[in-house]
């Protein structure tokens, strides 16, 4: 396992081609993307790499988006989580969901914004109820501005100038990330413009708390007969589990996205081209599961444990035979 932490600010973009003369804003949208500590990876050695897991890491803490069903009560910080409650025949909907989230509030809510502490993240998925959360983690933006410089004569170009929105992460804050062999490098470059992250080795599997609550978490979804799967990364689509029915969900605003791929004509020619734009489903989205079959619960955790799984074959990143990083997710209880 390796940290990788900025030097400074960075740019994580969508993707699509920037021209400064044709454009002069550039937005960053921070999400925990795997596609850019992959790409370099790969063009680091001839090995291709996979990323088994990814999430942000500060003071040897691992970090997790804040689940989209935990809401703030928007005139006062108490932290408000829902009931699980079985549909009417006075509530119309066009979707196939059988249950409804209960906030048992008319109190108005938003959403909580940021990354909570691994030990947190336990409680939450042990289905204990949150009052607080004390270590929450902001990212940041800031916005530069810049002015394209000619290729020839290193002047700067009347007319070009131009903005881009750029992230900043806390002091001490990084992405903890395990692939699936080792890579040996002091610094990764990441996003637009190249920055520099320098890495740091991990000999501890940090995600070991999480593993020692598994056993109590599948002891309770056997009695109440329903579980949610998290996710922790984005992910292109919800795949069809066996043994189990989608009966609730909470979804986030989607992101538009496209990455790059090289395209390899031979050793000494190489075409890099934007991907299709995909639609993805962001991390901390919540999926609400009845187990139908409970032989096939161990199978279940078996793909969507802390594993790259949950997603919809789809090229050149939803491989469920090589992951990219994309559709990792975790499995909790209700409350």
């Amino acid at each position: 396992m390796i940290v990788l932490k900025p030097y400074d600010v960075f740019i994580f973009s969508d993707g699509k081609p920037f021209n400064k003369g044709e454009e002069t804003f550039r937005e960053s949208v921070f999400f925990i993307n795997p596609i850019p500590i992959l790409s370099f990876a790969n063009k680091l050695t001839k090995n291709k790499f996979n990323i088994q897991f990814i999430s942000l890491i500060k003071d040897n803490t691992l970090y997790f988006k804040v689940p989209l069903e935990i809401k703030k009560l928007k005139y006062r910080q108490n932290l408000i989580t829902p009931k699980l409650k079985t549909i009417d025949e006075t509530y119309i909907t066009k979707e196939d969901i059988t249950h409804i989230l209960d906030y048992e509030t008319e109190e108005k809510m938003e959403d909580l914004s940021g990354y909570i502490d691994v030990d947190t993240f336990v409680k939450y998925l042990k289905g204990e109820d949150l009052k607080s959360i004390e270590n929450l983690v902001r990212i940041n933006s800031e916005i530069r501005t810049g002015i394209e410089l000619s290729k020839t004569t290193r002047t700067t170009v009347e007319g070009m100038l131009y903005s881009q929105n750029f992230i900043r992460f806390p002091e001490n804050l990084g992405f903890y990330v395990k692939f699936d062999k080792e890579i040996d490098t002091d610094f990764f470059t990441l996003g637009g413009e190249g920055k520099i992250f320098k890495t740091e080795k991990v000999q501890e599997n940090l995600t070991k708390s999480l593993e020692n609550v598994k056993d109590e978490i599948k002891t309770k979804i056997k009695q109440k007969k329903i579980f949610k799967i998290i996710l922790l990364t984005p992910t292109n689509a919800l795949p069809k589990i066996e043994g189990a029915k989608l009966v609730a969900k909470v979804i986030g605003k989607p992101i538009t996205y496209s990455g790059w791929i090289s395209h390899y004509k031979d050793e000494l020619k190489t075409s890099v081209l934007p991907t299709r734009i995909f639609r993805l489903i962001p991390e901390g989205s919540v999926f609400y599961y009845q187990l139908e079959d409970e032989s096939k619960l161990e199978e279940i955790f078996n793909k969507y444990w802390l594993k790259p799984a949950f997603m919809i074959k789809e090229y050149p990143y939803f491989d469920t035979n090589n992951p990219s990083g994309f559709g990792l997710t975790i499995i909790g209880t209700i409350y």
